[in-house]
C-alpha cells in the first residue's frame, strides 16, 4: 500500500459498540465534513484520581484502535485490555476508501485467467482479447471508485479472536487475519504508541528511541534500495567465489553506510517538522531546539555533514521566543510537554501517510486553558469597569490550533479531551463519552453519544453569578 497511499483517501463514517467496553449497544456516526474528531470525556475518578490507563481511555477510542490499529492484533494483545472483556461483544465500523489504485483486495479477477491455449480461428482470438480488454478496464474504473467498507470484529469466540471481518461495497463477507486486513486497508505508525507513551511518562531526552525503522522505510531511496542491490549479487553463481565475496562484502558496506546516513536524514526532517508542528500550535510563542553533538568536536562548523552527529545524546530544550529564556523539556511546564508530544506524533503521522492517528492524555492542557480562559474573562471583566485600564487578558486556543494544523496536513486523527471548554467554534460536532461507576458492585460503564460544542462563555456566566461577581 506504501505505494499507492498519497491516492487514497479514508474517511470514518459509523462506529457500532456491542456489549462490550463498558457499553450495551451504541452506534455512532461520524462528521463526514471533517477529518479530525473530538472526543470529549468525563471520568469518574474516584478521590480525584486521574486516570491510570493509556493513551486512550474512551470506549469509542478503543473500537476505533481495535480495528484501526495494530496494538491489539491477536488474542494475548487483547487480553491486556482491562476494558475488553473476552468472551463476549463485537466492534464494527464502517469506512470509505476512495481509489483504491494498485491495492488487490483478491476481488478483481484476473483477466488473463480465461487464456485458451487450444487452436483457435483468428476472430475466436479478437473476441478472447477483446473480453480481456474490457475486464482490464472495468478493473481499472473499479479502482478510481469510492469504497465502502464494512467491518466487523468479534470477541465472543476465542478461536476467532485474531481475525476480523470485512465486506466491500456490500459484497461477499471475507474473513482474514487483522494483520492481512490491515495490510490491505491501513498504514501503521513508524512507532508504536506504547513506545511514545513510556517516553513521555519518563521524561526522556533522547528522542531517537521513539523512532523506529524498517525495511519499507528504505524503499525511496534517492540512489536505489540497497537492499535490492545486495540481493541481486546472488543471481550469478557462476562467477568466481572470491571476486562474489568482495562485492558482497562491499555492497554489504555501501548498504550499511546509505542506510545509516538515511537516518540521519530522516530524523533531522522529523526534528525539522516538529519544529514547526510546535511553533504553530504555540502560536510561536515557545520555539523547540535539538542540541545535537559532534563526533569531531574540532572540525570547522562548516566542514560539518549529517555523519559527524551523535544522535545518542540528543538534549530537547523548549525556549519562549519573547525573551529567549530556555530548559530542558522535562522541566517545562506539564501543558508544553503534552503539546510537544503531539507535535512529535503528528509529525510522524505526516512523514509516515500514518492511516488514523490518536491523541489523548491531554488532562493537563485541557487543566491550563480552562484556567488561562477563566483567568482572562475575569481580570477583562474588572478592567472594562475602569475606563483608564486598558489592558487586554488573552487566552490561547491550543487544542482549536491542533485541529487545524491536522486538518491542513490531511490526517485522520481522533482525539480524547477531557468534557471541560474545548474553546472551539459553536456547533461543530463531536462524540460526549461520560463514565458511570456502580457504587455497590464497582463495575464501570459508559454513557456514549453525538452532541455539538456550546458557547464557552456560558459556563463562565454560571460561574461569575456564582461567585456574586458583577
Amino acid at each position: 500500500m506504501a505505494e499507492h497511499i498519497e491516492s487514497n483517501l479514508l474517511q470514518i463514517l459509523s462506529l457500532t459498540i456491542e456489549d462490550c467496553l463498558g457499553c450495551e449497544k451504541e452506534y455512532l456516526k461520524f462528521s463526514q465534513v471533517d477529518n479530525v474528531h473530538l472526543l470529549l470525556y468525563n471520568l469518574d475518578k474516584p478521590n480525584g484520581t486521574m486516570p491510570t490507563s493509556p493513551l486512550i481511555v474512551t470506549p469509542v477510542g478503543h473500537a476505533l484502535q481495535l480495528m484501526c490499529g495494530m496494538e491489539y492484533a491477536n488474542a494475548e494483545s487483547l487480553r491486556r485490555l482491562p476494558q475488553l472483556e473476552i468472551g463476549k461483544g463485537s466492534v464494527g465500523m464502517t469506512f470509505k476508501l476512495e481509489r483504491l489504485g494498485g491495492i488487490s483486495v483478491q476481488y478483481d479477477p484476473d483477466p488473463d485467467s480465461d487464456l485458451d491455449m487450444e487452436p483457435s480461428t483468428s476472430k475466436q482470438a479478437r473476441e478472447r482479447q477483446d473480453r480481456r480488454n474490457q475486464q482490464k478496464q472495468q478493473m481499472r474504473a473499479r479502482r478510481q471508485m469510492i469504497y465502502e467498507v464494512n467491518v466487523h470484529r468479534r470477541f465472543d469466540d476465542v478461536h476467532r479472536l485474531d481475525s476480523i471481518k470485512f465486506q466491500i461495497n456490500l459484497g461477499d463477507w471475507r474473513e482474514v487475519s487483522v494483520a492481512e486486513f490491515h495490510n490491505i486497508f491501513f498504514v501503521q505508525p513508524p512507532h508504536t504508541s506504547d513506545l511514545v507513551r513510556s517516553v513521555h511518562q519518563d521524561c526522556a531526552i533522547n528522542w531517537l528511541k521513539i523512532i523506529q525503522a524498517d525495511a519499507s522505510s528504505y524503499s525511496n531511496f534517492r540512489d536505489g534500495n540497497p537492499f535490492d542491490t545486495f540481493a541481486k549479487l546472488l543471481e550469478r553463481p557462476d562467477d568466481d567465489q572470491q571476486k562474489l565475496l568482495k562485492r558482497l562484502a562491499n555492497n554489504f558496506l555501501v548498504a550499511n553506510e546509505t542506510t545509516r546516513l538515511t537516518e540521519r536524514r530522516f530524523l533531522l526532517h522529523i526534528f525539522d517538522q516538529v519544529r514547526c508542528i510546535f511553533e504553530y500550535i504555540t502560536i510561536n510563542e515557545y520555539t523547540v531546539w535539538f542540541f545535537v553533538p559532534r563526533l569531531n568536536r574540532y572540525t570547522a562548523l562548516d566542514q560539518v555533514s549529517v555523519d559527524d552527529f551523535d544522535f545518542r545524546n540528543v538534549r530537547t530544550s523548549i525556549k519562549l521566543t519573547r525573551d529567549e529564556t530556555d530548559c530542558f523539556w522535562h522541566r517545562a511546564d506539564h501543558n508544553i510537554m503534552d503539546i510537544l508530544l503531539v507535535a512529535f506524533q503528528m509529525a510522524l503521522a505526516h512523514i509516515a501517510r500514518q492511516s488514523v492517528l490518536f491523541l489523548g492524555q491531554l488532562e493537563k492542557l485541557s487543566e491550563f486553558v480552562c484556567l488561562q480562559y477563566a483567568t482572562a474573562s475575569f481580570m477583562n471583566s474588572i478592567h472594562s469597569k475602569d475606563a483608564s485600564n486598558s489592558t487586554k487578558w488573552f487566552y490561547l486556543r491550543y487544542l482549536h490550533r491542533i485541529i487545524e494544523l491536522s486538518e491542513t496536513l490531511g490526517l485522520v486523527v481522533f482525539i480524547e479531551y477531557p468534557g471541560a471548554m474545548t474553546l472551539l467554534p459553536e456547533n461543530r460536532q463531536v462524540i460526549k463519552c461520560v463514565q458511570r461507576r456502580d457504587m455497590t458492585t464497582g463495575v464501570i460503564s459508559w454513557q456514549v453519544g453525538e452532541d455539538v460544542t456550546k458557547i464557552a462563555g456560558s459556563g463562565i456566566q454560571r460561574l461569575k453569578e456564582a461567585i456574586d461577581l458583577k
